[in-house]
């Protein structure tokens, strides 16, 4: 219930911030919470309070500044001494996890034959877009979108605008809204209505081809701002998108199979064996990964489905970063399916845990050369899901669910702490996006992972105080804090998504102190994403609002209510309509016009069925 308690309350023992108290300045970070205090914010520091701090002294700084930039042109001098002609560039020695995978190259859509084309612009809906736009929005796509979903091409541009509208302006639209161009900042604000319009036509008409599968993952991937969560269409584009991969037997593609023919009673064209498996591939990485952030069960997870796509994994070429987070989703899918058709034993749920956290630990000893932050991030949002999918079942008397909760902590504390340092690093020299664009870029799922973590401290470490210790609450409260800002800093507009999230956070930590969590969620049957769900009707009602949605009326008159039969009871069941036909008739006419059929002759069979036994079976 709502309180009106300060925030936090009795987490923060330690009023001032570590940069204030290095300053001898009062600070506001108690309550200013989840915020950063007023100095922090105004100077974008990262605002930590940590009751083990003792302040520097200035001089001593200086030295230790002084002293590290000896050491770094002494560290230069010495390697130009020694020839070498590539000094590192603090800029383009990011972290692994450039917006770009190294192992899969910028040709995936080929953009030369474009400039060829005899238009100067494009047209959807009576929304006219000129030639040099599309152009930087598909480089935009090539650079920072596609590798994070490599299933296209190699594939001109020329050829997606030709054979592949849908396509071509899916890729568009979901580039404009995530990261506008400065040219023209109205392109997805005209766009949205005329492609809502073709996609609802698109979708609908049969067969679907690989394109329109392929725009339908990239759909689910970055999916269109939406007023409400609930109103985001991802999961049904999904069903969609996996259905017609089905239908289209992507799932018994082989790379080694080369072009596969195109069968025309399933009447759509199949693409080449590359395409069709990478396609398949990014179902199966969709689907998952969107299940596991909705609480619903993946829709790929039969034994001989997952055997299949590990045995693609193993004769396919993909980048690395993306083949390993697919083998990550295949340790989930097979854990997950085992924890949610069991039936609640503690034992089976801490054998299984044991063995996902060996599970994937093991993947980082056996590839480590793919193994990127985004690798890792994957993972702890993997192990945060099935720890909190146990812990919301057991019971609070138990050991194990205290061990899961300092498991789920170290693994929230990570999740938060990359995406902190992503957030923290620098563009490149020769890019024109902000932090905030780049960042945009990023699968909604990323965001996601994010929100989860985060809700999982709130919940299990912040207002809940006699389930930690002073030292895990004031961590959690730093951690609480690094992730609102990422929210609040890519919200561009009040209500946007990032708002949202951002709101929910300052909301949940104007709570008291709640009691032990000694019960499950009141939201059941979402898997771990529960905790997350109730933290949303949390929300509303400390906000005022309703947490369920009433049941619409159907107005009923009298006029619309049959009147009395004037048939009797008797006189219905009575001897049947001539105009009726008992069923087994019907069956015994269908057959005697079947077999009558004169083109059964061509077969010598006889029309006399005296010949076969009328005895009573077997």
């Amino acid at each position: 219930m709502a309180s009106s308690a300060p925030s936090w309350p009795g987490v923060r023992p330690v009023k001032t911030c570590t940069e204030c108290k290095q300053s001898k300045l009062r600070c506001d970070s108690k309550d200013m919470f989840p915020n950063p205090c007023s100095r922090c914010q105004a100077r974008n520091l990262t605002c930590t309070v940590d009751p083990s701090f003792r302040r520097t002294p200035a001089r001593k700084r200086l030295e230790a500044m002084s002293r590290e930039l000896r050491e770094l042109r002494d560290q230069r001098i010495a390697n130009s001494r020694a020839g070498s002609t590539t000094s590192p560039d603090p800029d383009s020695t990011r972290s692994q996890d450039s917006s770009c995978n190294a192992s899969q190259p910028l040709d995936a859509i080929l953009l030369e034959d474009f400039e060829l084309l005899a238009l100067e612009s494009f047209e959807l809906g009576g929304v006219v877009i000129d030639k040099q736009s599309i152009l930087e929005i598909f480089k935009l796509f090539a650079k920072f979108f596609h590798p994070r979903l490599p299933i296209l091409g190699p594939i001109s541009l020329k050829a997606i605008y030709h054979s592949h509208p849908f396509l071509f302006w899916t890729i568009i639209v979901i580039v404009s809204s995530r990261s506008p161009l400065l040219s023209d900042e109205n392109i997805f604000a005209q766009l949205h209505e005329p492609y809502m319009r073709m996609l609802r036509v698109e979708i609908l008409r049969a067969p679907i081809p690989l394109s329109k599968i392929q725009a339908l993952l990239f759909l689910c991937t970055w999916p269109l701002p939406v007023s409400h969560q609930h109103d985001d269409p991802s999961w049904l584009y999904c069903g969609i998108a996996v259905n017609a991969a089905l239908y289209m037997s992507l799932h018994r593609s082989s790379p080694k199979a080369g072009t596969t023919p195109s069968l025309y009673s399933v009447g759509v064209m199949s693409g080449s064996a590359h395409e069709r498996t990478n396609t398949w591939l990014g179902c199966f990485y969709v689907s998952t990964s969107l299940s596991m952030h909705l609480g619903l069960p993946p829709m790929i997870n039969t034994p001989s489905d997952l055997a299949s796509i590990r045995s693609i994994l193993g004769e396919h070429n993909l980048p690395r970063e993306f083949s390993l987070q697919i083998r990550v989703l295949l340790i989930m899918a097979g854990f997950t399916n085992i924890l949610v058709h069991n039936s609640n034993d503690g034992v089976i749920d801490s054998s299984v845990t044991q063995l996902l956290d060996g599970e994937l630990d093991t993947l980082r000893v056996t590839y480590p050369d793919g193994w990127t932050n985004m690798t890792d991030y994957m993972v702890m949002v993997v192990k945060m899901h099935v720890y909190t999918l146990v812990i919301t079942r057991s019971r609070s008397v138990a050991s194990s669910r205290d061990i899961l909760l300092k498991l789920g902590l170290a693994a929230a504390l990570r999740i938060i702490h990359l995406a902190d340092a992503r957030f923290r690093e620098r563009p490149d020299k020769n890019q024109s996006m902000t932090t905030a664009q780049r960042e945009k870029t990023l699968p909604k799922d990323y965001f996601r992972g994010l929100a989860f973590a985060t809700i999982f401290l709130l919940r299990y470490f912040g207002l809940n105080n006699s389930a930690s210790n002073a030292e895990e609450q004031q961590l959690a409260a730093n951690h609480v804090i690094m992730a609102h800002t990422i929210f609040k800093t890519l919200a561009t507009r009040p209500r946007d998504e990032y708002d949202r999230v951002s709101s929910l956070f300052e909301t949940l930590c104007k709570q008291a102190p709640i009691p032990p969590d000694t019960g499950k969620p009141n939201v059941s049957g979402r898997m771990g994403v529960s905790i997350l769900l109730d933290a949303i009707n949390t929300a509303r009602q400390i906000r005022g609002y309703p947490v369920e949605m009433p049941e619409p009326e159907v107005p009923t008159t009298r006029e619309s209510l049959p009147g009395p039969s004037g048939v009797s009871q008797a006189d219905v069941f009575a001897a049947p309509s001539p105009s009726l036909v008992e069923p087994w008739q019907s069956d015994l006419a269908f057959a005697n016009m079947f077999w009558g059929d004169p083109s059964w002759d061509v077969y010598n069979l006889p029309a006399d069925t005296s010949q076969f036994h009328t005895g009573h079976g077997l």
